[in-house]
């Protein structure tokens, strides 16, 4: 099965039938909550690493700096995951040859594996090298806000 034969049957499903057969106010607060969770997730991730760059909370570690805003990290991906399907299912035809939407998906999974692996392992250290811990920083910070772009472009394109 094809990407645009899933596509397409995820939209025609049951289920995507019932979600984009909602009103207004519902797509608004499915909008709602993924701009909470991008708020959340950017914000946390930002403060993370600019202390990597050595700029603000320097009376924190960046360990403890990152155990304490973990869980909103974790809070905003899962409302932007909810939310960004329950967005995406109704109108996944829409998204199939917007190259944004792709560009988002790729970003995304660069992302997470930044979080998941380097950003985890320099977040964790209490003395990580200066320079590992800028590029660190710069590189989480750089994919996750393009892929709040990548997801602002993809209505536009």
């Amino acid at each position: 099965m094809s990407a645009l034969e899933t596509f397409k049957a995820l939209q025609s499903s049951e289920f995507g039938r019932f979600i984009g057969g909602q009103n207004h106010l519902f797509c608004a607060g499915l909008e709602l909550a993924h701009i909470v969770g991008m708020i959340l997730l950017l914000a946390s991730i930002a403060l993370v690493s600019l202390r990597l760059f050595g700029i603000g909370l320097k009376q924190q570690s960046v360990a403890a700096l990152s155990k304490a805003t973990a869980g909103f990290v974790w809070t905003g991906l899962a409302l932007l995951v909810g939310s960004g399907l329950l967005i995406f299912i109704p109108a996944a035809t829409s998204y199939y040859p917007n190259d944004f939407f792709w560009y988002k998906a790729v970003l995304l999974a660069l992302a997470l594996a930044t979080h998941l692996t380097a950003f985890r392992w320099v977040t964790r250290n209490e003395t990580p090298s200066p320079l590992i811990a800028r590029t660190t920083g710069a590189i989480s910070l750089s994919l996750w806000l393009s892929v709040a772009f990548a997801g602002r472009f993809i209505g536009f394109f």
